[in-house]
């Protein structure tokens, strides 16, 4: 299936900016992570772009996200003989990774960092704005494109589940060192002591729910499954009223 393998999600997002727009947008990355060192975040939290790198860290469910700018003139020319590939555009792309459904994932920009995503993606041709929620949902959908081959060092585990089994695994080499010298008795305090430390590590990994439903669902003949959209997976890109090359 695009775009999913276990529990993670590959997001990747095309979108056409006019050429002028671009110098203003480079502005905005070249400043974000200036401002958003201790004293400057302090300074300048307010300004939404720097609020929002903030608060995307907060959400643990992203493993990634990045944003890049793509040059009308900087597509790659393989061959001498291939045709230099010029563009009316610059391209914004955005690339992320998480874990959850589609909807969910945009659900969470559009709450908690609309400021930044205002900021970002406004320079782009035909965006509607991060609110009201259904507009900006459907413009990601016509804007994305859709990860043919994604891997997962680790598909039944979420990002939070990595976290904690690093947690985990510190405090058992850490246990393993103090508690050479220890007696039976004494032993079994620092054990249990360790497990109460650590119970929030002790989960289980495994697909959601949803996806293995997905899995096990019979698809009726003629119909595409990339088509299929359960519990907010995004149906296939259009994008045929947003200006992609020219």
């Amino acid at each position: 299936m695009p775009n999913i393998d276990g529990k993670a999600y590959g997001f990747t997002a095309i979108t056409p900016m006019k050429r002028w727009k671009t110098p203003f947008l480079r502005v905005f990355f070249w400043l974000v992570p200036i401002l958003a060192k201790p004293l400057p975040q302090r300074l300048f939290g307010w300004i939404p772009i720097v609020r929002a790198q903030h608060d995307l860290t907060a959400l643990s469910f992203i493993h990634f996200a990045r944003w890049s700018i793509i040059r009308h003139d900087f597509w790659p020319q393989l061959d001498a003989a291939q045709p230099r590939d010029e563009t009316r555009y610059d391209y914004l792309i955005f690339c992320s990774n998480f874990n959850g459904t589609w909807e969910q994932y945009i659900d969470a920009f559009s709450a908690i960092i609309p400021g930044g995503m205002q900021m970002i993606w406004r320079w782009s041709e035909q965006f509607p704005g991060s609110q009201p929620i259904t507009p900006f949902l459907s413009y990601i959908r016509r804007v994305q494109v859709d990860t043919a081959h994604y891997h997962s060092a680790y598909p039944d585990a979420s990002a939070n589940d990595v976290k904690q089994a690093l947690k985990l695994q510190a405090r058992l080499d850490a246990f393993a060192t103090t508690s050479a010298s220890l007696t039976a008795e004494q032993f079994a305090v620092a054990y249990r002591a360790m497990l109460v430390e650590v119970q929030d590590c002790l989960g289980t990994t495994g697909l959601d729910p949803w996806i293995v439903d997905w899995q096990e669902a019979v698809i009726p003949d003629g119909v595409r499954p990339e088509t299929l959209g359960p519990r907010g997976l995004h149906t296939p890109v259009q994008l045929d009223r947003v200006p992609v090359r020219a």
